[in-house]
């Protein structure tokens, strides 16, 4: 039970077992050292060495150098000072600088660590090749795959795209026309006032939105209508993006972004070079969700039937 249970979690645990690992190989290493010498700590070695050769450094350096924090290096000189293996000065021209450099004692030390030292890179390499996996490489290739987009960057994602695979989009039906007009009533109230245009086509969509060419679209969420968007249509080669809506409570859901999508597939499809929106500065939310998906904002002045200040937005389709 013990060892199926860990089998079935070693994904989901794959960053604890990774520190594990490296801890136990640690305590390990200065339960050995330690038995040598108690000023004999592993965590201090790289410090030392680095020391060792430059002579003398900053803390930014070690920091950058050890690929190490700031804070860390502190408390590691700190350590080192206590033992009087390092010295402090400030720094010649910079008297703001704090320079680090080893004393005699840490010299003398770092001497005795030679063989210590040799014999532990002998016992990982021996480990690692024991495997037979490069593991440097392995390890490396994770640190830059996460340089490149960060685990929570990954995880966020991987949560987005998982709760838009739930969310339904479904099209316009004579049943669904008044959750079209009260999810853009709760919108607009939200943000704005509802104008008579606004009034024009949420209580009409069958003949100023359908009959004209166009579709409305909806996400549907557990049986429950979420939200809702129009694809209206301009003229042969151009769709707008309109009225969109979210109830609030399902914000999050990325319903947003799947009815976007279905608004540009649908113009696609319809053979449209085209997709234009009217948005407004403070719609930021919005606006960041348009530019993700190739919307670019049109530096013209835009005439419009509405009261409220409104910027168009245009993506190319082919």
């Amino acid at each position: 039970m013990k060892n199926e249970t860990f089998s079935e979690l070693k994904l989901f645990s794959f960053g604890n077992l990774l520190k594990k690992l490296g801890e136990s190989i640690q305590r390990e290493i200065t339960e050995v050292c330690k038995n040598r010498d108690s000023r004999f700590d592993p965590k201090l070695f790289p410090v030392l060495y680095f020391l060792q050769k430059v002579e003398k450094s900053t803390v930014q350096k070690l920091a950058d150098n050890l690929q190490i924090t700031h804070p860390a290096v502190i408390q590691i000189l700190n350590k080192l000072k206590e033992l009087n293996l390092i010295e402090t000065s400030p720094g010649l021209q910079d008297k703001r600088q704090t320079y680090s450099k080893l004393t005699e004692e840490g010299k003398e030390l770092l001497n005795n660590w030679q063989e210590l030292y040799s014999d532990i890179e002998s016992v990982n390499k021996e480990i690692i090749e024991e495997s037979g996996y490069d593991v440097f490489n392995m390890i490396n290739s994770i640190n830059n795959l996460l340089k490149q987009k960060n685990y929570k960057q990954r995880l966020d994602e991987k949560i987005k795209d998982r709760i838009m695979q739930q969310v339904e989009i479904i099209t316009y039906n004579k049943k669904y026309r008044e959750d079209f007009k009260q999810l853009n009533y709760e919108w607009l109230k939200q943000y704005f006032v509802v104008e008579p245009e606004d009034e024009k086509l949420l209580s009409n969509p069958d003949k100023f939105i359908i009959k004209k060419g166009g579709q409305i679209f909806f996400a549907r969420l557990n049986n429950e209508i979420i939200g809702t968007c129009a694809a209206i249509k301009i003229d042969k080669y151009t769709y707008e993006l309109s009225k969109m809506a979210v109830t609030e409570k399902a914000q999050g859901k990325q319903a947003g972004k799947k009815l976007a999508l279905s608004v540009i597939g649908f113009a696609f499809s319809k053979g449209a070079k085209f997709v234009t929106l009217l948005t407004n500065k403070k719609l930021f939310a919005a606006i960041n969700l348009y530019k993700q998906l190739g919307f670019e904002i049109e530096p013209e002045e835009v005439k419009s039937n509405y009261e409220r200040e409104v910027f168009r937005m245009t993506l190319l389709l082919q």
